[in-house]
């Protein structure tokens, strides 16, 4: 029986071992915040190329570990998106047709600007 079998025949044991995952992630994570947070460090070029592949490899593999590290969660929303306008007294409305008409119609006084 391999371990994957064994965890799906023993829900108790494989509750435990993903908190024990969670806690390894967040272990190792602090440690590289420890390595971050050296001032000066004097590393050699071969040393500063594996610690960014370590880095790059626990960006990668943080949040399929973890709930903690994940960055984006999609949040389905569903909502109503019908816009309805209506006016209730038409005489306003009425009143603002006239004034937009008589802006639109020539005066010779307009005509003669142009």
């Amino acid at each position: 029986m391999n371990f994957y079998k064994y965890l799906d025949q023993n829900p108790k044991f494989k509750e435990q071992f993903l908190k024990a995952q969670e806690v390894g992630i967040k272990t190792l994570v602090e440690k590289m915040l420890a390595i971050f947070d050296v001032e000066d460090p004097k590393l050699e070029p071969a040393d500063l190329l594996f610690i960014r592949e370590k880095k790059d490899f626990l960006k990668f593999l943080a949040p399929r570990l973890s709930s903690y590290f994940q960055e984006k969660q999609n949040v389905n929303v569903k909502q109503d998106t019908t816009l309805n306008i209506s006016w209730q007294d038409t005489s306003d409305i009425k009143e603002i047709e006239g004034i937009v008409e008589e802006i639109e119609k020539p005066t010779p006084s307009t005509l003669k600007d142009n």
